[in-house]
This record gives C-alpha cells, structure tokens and sequence, in this order.
C-alpha cells in the first residue's frame, strides 16, 4: 500500500502530534510505501530526505501565523504526491484540511489528533476559527477517522457527528521496544521513594496548554516534602513562542527544587524516565489530547498524574495507575501528587511497566492497516 501521510510539522520538530506521525510512519515503513509531507519548518532541512524507510518531502514556508504558516508550495505538493498514494492520512488539526481534501478523490482517512482552544491575541482566535472551520469541512468529507481516545471523541464537538466512522486508536509507545527489553531489569519489589528526594518529572514543550505553571505552584503546596521537579522540553524553539520568559522567575524562586534540563536525546530520556518517581502532567486545555509521555514513563515505571480531562485520564483509567487532578488547580495537583508519592510505596516499577506493556498488545500498524482498509472499502 502506497500511504501519503500529511501534517503541519514533522521531525525533527518535536510534539505530540509529529511524533505520533513519527512513529506511524516508522511502523508502516517496514511493509508499505509510505511518503510524509510536512512544511520545511527550518530552512537548513533538506527538502527532501529518506529516513528509516520512509520518504520526507518538506515544502518551504511563505510566511507564518501564530503556530501556523501557509504554504503554497505544500497544496502544489499534494497534488503531486497525492496521485501516487493509495490512500490519504491527514493529521488535523490543520488550516488546509478541507482544501487538501477537496484535492483528492483518493481513500481519505484522517487522524483527529485534538480540538483547538480558542485563546491568545484576536488574531490568534481567528486562525483557530478558521482552522476549526476547516477541520469540520474535512472531517465531513473524510471516509475514515481515527481518534486517539474514543473518551476524546465522545467529548469532542467535532468528532461526535462522525462517530459512525471514528475508529480509537491509541497512540504508539514508542519506547515500547526498549521498555520491553529492559523489563526484566527493573525492580520487582515495591519501591519506596528515596527519603532525601522524591523526583518528579516532565516532559513538554514550553507551552501554555502544558500547565508548567501550575506545575511550579504545586511545589509551593508540598513545602514539607523533599520534591524535586525535574523539567524536560524545548523552552526556546516552540511554534507559537515558548512561555519560558513568563515563568523563569518562578523557576528561579524554587531554587535548587527545580532542575531544567532542555532538550533530551532517547537514550537520555530512557535513563530520565528510569530515574523519576512520579510523570506530571498537568495540561490545562484540549490541545493535550492524551498525553503520549504517561505510557512512555509508565514503560520504564513511573507512576503517572494528569490532568482530569477526556483523552488526557484515559491511561490513568485503563491502567489504574496514578492520579487524576482538577486542571489548573495546583493544590489540587499537590494532593494527586502525594497519592502518587503513597503509591510509589506499595507497586514496583517491573509492576508498573508490565501493566502498561500489556495494554497495547496490538500492533499499531496493524491498527491502522484497518483504518486504511476500511477508508479504501468506503470511497
């Protein structure tokens, strides 16, 4: 099957959404031909590259919007490479969604990747209302959609005219090879939390929906524990702008309670995951959808806290594993927090992991594979 898998920004930018489509693309590259199109979101990466079986055509950015662009160059690409393909994958959202859909007669399914909340400047609100606009248009038109959670889908007005034909797929571990192999080596017995630091992490962009900020707060709730927060993510180049600037002075009031670490290789981040107690997150609006770096930690034996919001709870959940707390209310996020920590006592990470390895038995390419199948059966 020839697969033209499209979105806004793709690898080696580094969110939720491009490295779901990081990880579907791997995974479909080892029995199908499958093509990327994304925006040239740096002008040094080359237009066009093959990595890890799959192909990477990036089309040059006009002008950018907030965290949009347009780009022309990318309609005209579509038509090129749409040809060619078997069937669409589109990864909303995206502005170009409907046009790019009216482009093509060919199978198209798209992968709902979550709504956009309205906030910021007024023209930041209207781009969000054009690409809602443009979403609704394309899902209409879409012959199968895929969903990260159908607690997503099921909370989501866009999705839930469609759910006739929204398939849930949940995201990729895409860690679960490594956490597989190191199972076995993790610590079988339930293990407490170091006495002089219980460690908490997060992994993120520098972002508003993220929370950081109410992250920071909640340490100043836990003042009698011995918590360090440990900060993972890009705090500088984020489309959109990085909130770095607004919350480096409470950052720096923590002092020595807070450890910024930047940008993290995957050998790196195994060893970060391996090394915590406890994975925040603490996402505050619906542009966080599920939350891939809760099933990521879990594989090496974190106990995850999360936001309560649809999408963001399911591992939570499923698992019954971690905590769920009240967005953006940081004492509410300490308590969590300190259920975690009570938590941390009686499971072993080898528990923890197992238990996470086991709920995504199935195949992500054969996940999709259906859907593909399912959308050419429809068109």
């Amino acid at each position: 099957m020839r697969i033209l898998i499209v979105l806004n920004y793709f690898y080696p930018y580094v969110s939720g959404v491009s490295e779901y489509a990081r990880s579907l693309a791997e995974a479909l590259a080892e029995e199908h031909e499958v093509t990327v199109l994304t925006g040239q979101h740096e002008s040094d990466l080359p237009k066009q590259e093959v990595v890890d079986g799959y192909t990477i055509v990036r089309a040059p950015i006009l002008f950018r919007l907030d965290k949009g662009y347009l780009s022309p160059a990318l309609l005209k690409e579509f038509r090129r490479l749409q040809k060619q393909a078997d069937v669409m994958n589109l990864h909303l959202p995206m502005l170009e969604s409907s046009l790019l859909a009216a482009l093509t007669s060919k199978p198209l399914a798209l992968t709902y990747q979550c709504d956009m909340a309205y906030e910021g400047s007024l023209l930041s609100k209207l781009a969000v209302w054009g690409v809602r606009r443009s979403c609704a248009m394309a899902l209409k038109q879409a012959d199968q959609v895929a969903t990260l959670s159908l607690d997503y889908a099921e909370s989501s007005p866009f999705l839930r005219p469609h759910t006739a034909k929204t398939v849930e797929v949940w995201p990729p571990n895409r860690f679960g090879k490594r956490a597989l192999k190191s199972v076995d080596s993790l610590p079988d017995a339930p293990g407490s939390v170091a006495p002089n630091e219980i460690r908490i992490g997060f992994v993120g962009r520098f972002v508003k929906e993220k929370g950081i900020d109410v992250l920071l707060d909640s340490l100043t709730h836990m003042s009698d524990l011995p918590v360090k927060l440990m900060l993972v993510g890009d705090f500088a180049g984020v489309a959109g702008g990085s909130i770095y600037d607004d919350v480096k002075s409470k950052i720096d009031a923590l002092g020595n309670r807070v450890e910024l670490l930047g940008k993290l290789d995957d050998d790196a981040l195994e060893a970060f995951y391996g090394n915590i107690d406890v994975l925040a997150l603490p996402s505050v609006n619906r542009f966080e959808a599920f939350g891939m770096v809760q099933v990521e930690a879990m594989g090496f034996g974190a106990i995850p806290v999360a936001s309560d919001m649809p999408g963001v709870r399911a591992t939570v959940r499923t698992t019954g594993i971690g905590f769920l707390a009240a967005p953006g209310d940081a004492e509410a996020l300490a308590n969590a927090f300190r259920k975690a920590i009570e938590q941390r006592k009686t499971l072993s990470r080898k528990t923890v992991a197992e238990r996470t390895l086991d709920m995504q038995a199935r195949s992500f390419a054969e996940a999709y594979e259906a859907v593909f199948k399912a959308a050419q059966a429809a068109n």
